[in-house]
């Protein structure tokens, strides 16, 4: 079976008419009577066009292939319901038949849905389960359609695209001249789905790095406080973090050439690694919420004892906070916290000194121009909010750790990507889901 050739295009023409005739008593009669003649037309274009192109195939291929016979197959199209000619031709060399599907729709999920469609499914499951995604293309196309072939369209295209990513070669290198270049690192918890229902609850990490070179402001009136971050790059994965990690070097290394490099995440140990392994030369800034978070512990609720702890952190001088730890009256109060807020900041001092290294033009905002570098890690734990957390981690959802899902749903915040993806010839001959 042979399929059209890369580059190769066919001459199509076909025409329909659609025609409105009767009497209305109101422009909603006449809209409804438009929109119903639209797809009828539309459905008749569909089967013409796409008996026309078998035509135009088996032209170009009459020294191999003659044609036999008509069957109909059955598709859901932004139309209706469907009913395609499809030709049977029969190998002339081997003598075997074979439907024309079997190559035109080799890079389908389903046999149900037409190729606009599934890419709408999948656009639908990236924002929403896969229930409420199928009823919201039901409305869209007027016929019901089924939740499981919206799944079908995720795990098939989101498996294509995982392949995309670990096979092709990568992109071109563009690098930029920046700067500063800031990198986050954070990793959120997803629920492992399990076929049986009773045993221990099971999670897997998901890692999401965030690279940008500055902060702009989407607005320049005087009170508005919204940023827009500049170059930005968005890598997640459900791999280990240390190839999660080689991955994020390696995209940093191919996008920018930056003149100072900061990585800001929290104390944990998994990242320490990662930085020492990956970014050696880069400047480490411990996030100063997870550093508040632990001084509201230990202070429970004592807001003068808070800030005056606080004032060394934000004036980055690590000695002068654990010197106002040691003298806090709450130390013998509780033992626990103290030891545990005495440990995060002995072993993360570098994290809060190497604030004071920045140049200032680095670290501060310069009338209405936003400060490039912040000390805390807001914006990527607002991107694992707005990429990960409403769509993956709402009440009752368990996924496999596979990350096609995510994949495709960072592919849909590009639009440019998202189009040239669905519309690029696919390199791999994935099975399809059965229907």
């Amino acid at each position: 079976m042979d399929e059209p050739r890369t580059g190769t295009a066919l001459t199509v023409s076909v025409c329909v008419t659609a025609t409105v005739t009767g009497r209305f008593a109101s422009v909603n009669e006449l809209e409804r009577a438009i929109l119903e003649a639209t797809r009828a037309a539309g459905r008749q274009l569909y089967a013409q066009g796409l008996a026309a192109f078998q035509a135009a195939w088996l032209e170009a291929r009459r020294d191999r292939f003659s044609a036999q016979r008509w069957r109909s197959l059955h598709w859901l199209t932004p139309f209706g319901p469907v009913s395609l000619p499809v030709r049977v031709v029969r190998e002339k060399v081997s003598g075997k038949y074979f439907s024309l599907s079997k190559v035109l729709f080799r890079h389908k999920a389903t046999r149900l849905l037409s190729p606009v469609l599934e890419q709408q499914a999948v656009a639908e499951a990236t924002a929403q389960n896969y229930r409420p995604a199928a009823r919201s293309l039901s409305r869209w196309i007027g016929q019901r359609l089924g939740h499981w072939l919206v799944w079908a369209c995720v795990q098939f295209h989101g498996a294509r695209r995982l392949l995309e990513l670990e096979k092709l070669a990568p992109p071109p290198l563009r690098r930029m001249n920046v700067p500063v270049l800031v990198s986050e690192i954070d990793s959120t918890w997803l629920k492992v789905q399990q076929r049986a229902r009773h045993g221990p609850v099971k999670h897997f990490p998901v890692h999401l790095g965030l690279h940008y070179t500055g902060r702009v402001r989407r607005c320049q009136a005087r009170a508005s406080k919204s940023l827009r971050l500049e170059g930005k790059q968005l890598p997640a994965s459900t791999a280990p973090l240390a190839l999660f990690g080689k991955d994020f070097q390696r995209q940093a290394q191919r996008h920018y050439c930056p003149q100072h490099h900061v990585i800001l995440s929290d104390g944990d140990e998994g990242l320490e690694r990662l930085r020492e392994t990956h970014f050696p030369q880069a400047q480490w800034l411990l996030d100063r919420w997870h550093i508040a978070q632990a001084v509201r512990a230990f202070v429970a609720g004592n807001q003068n004892e808070y800030r005056r702890i606080m004032a060394a952190v934000w004036c980055a001088d690590s000695e002068a906070a654990l010197e106002a730890l040691r003298a806090s009256p709450l130390r013998p109060q509780r033992p626990k916290e103290f030891r545990d807020l005495f440990g995060c900041l002995l072993g993360n001092r570098d994290g809060i000194d190497n604030w004071k290294e920045l140049p200032a033009r680095l670290r501060r905002s310069a009338g209405r121009s936003a400060a490039p570098v912040k000390c805390g890690s807001g914006a990527v734990e607002k991107n694992i909010e707005v990429a990960i957390n409403r769509r993956f981690k709402r009440q009752g959802r368990s996924w496999n750790p596979d990350s096609s899902g995510l994949q495709l749903k960072l592919l849909l915040a590009k639009p440019a990507l998202w189009h040239r993806w669905w519309t690029k010839p696919k390199p791999f001959n994935l099975k399809p889901n059965p229907p």
